[in-house]
């Protein structure tokens, strides 16, 4: 299991915007359909073992389960069809008393796809019990490739934003690890990281059944 944690500081918390616009009339969703495309999309292919959390404005979470996931497409704008989509199911959640609350249930909205009142701070709880080890990637790291990592790990990242301070403050007791001297777009880094599992476990089942192992 792979899990990544993406924080949007200023995606849109309602389906209310454009698709031909999705840098500016949806708070910079496009970085964020690029972090889904990364996480899940192969060539021709969908990675099974990953789970990815859009944490948007500390208000709303999106988790797409690679296990389930259907009718994702390696393009901006199906994606981001697919989060407004997710966004419009957050009438249900508000239509269903015990639901509302913060962290109580999720909706389904299209296979693979769920959405829930829940902040960073029940997702990283959420996440740690699901990995054998949570990681923030912070450019003051330790390098990477020096670092023990385990084949069930989680990351968390930010989008083309820094970390506030309270967040760092949530994630005080995170280690972190670094991907280089230079700053990366966060899709190209859940990419490298991707990467670096794959060689150091093999790949995880894809939806074609194919692995890849040393």
């Amino acid at each position: 299991m792979r899990v990544f944690i993406v924080l949007g500081h200023r995606a849109r918390l309602d389906p209310g915007f454009s698709l031909n616009d999705l840098p500016g009339s949806a708070g910079r969703i496009d970085v964020l359909c690029r972090c889904v495309n990364s996480a899940f999309c192969l060539s021709h292919d969908l990675r099974r073992d990953t789970e990815l959390y859009l944490v948007l404005q500390d208000q709303v979470t999106l988790r797409f389960v690679g296990s389930r996931l259907r009718h994702l497409n390696p393009d901006e704008r199906s994606t981001a069809a697919l989060i407004q989509r997710a966004l419009a199911a957050r009438e249900q959640l508000a239509a269903e008393p015990a639901l509302a609350a913060a962290g109580q249930g999720e909706v389904e909205s299209t296979p693979g796809i769920y959405i829930s009142h829940r902040g960073l701070r029940e997702v990283l709880s959420e996440a740690q019990s699901r990995v054998e080890e949570l990681i923030l990637l912070h450019e003051a790291g330790l390098p990477l490739r020096q670092a023990e990592l385990a084949a069930d790990s989680g990351f968390v990242l930010s989008d083309h934003l820094e970390f506030l301070p309270g967040e760092l403050e949530l994630m005080v007791a995170l280690p972190k690890l670094s991907l280089g001297p230079l700053s990366l777009h966060a899709d190209h880094c859940i990419v490298i990281v991707h990467n670096e599992l794959d060689l150091r476990f093999g790949s995880g089942a894809c939806y074609n059944g194919r692995r890849w192992d040393m």
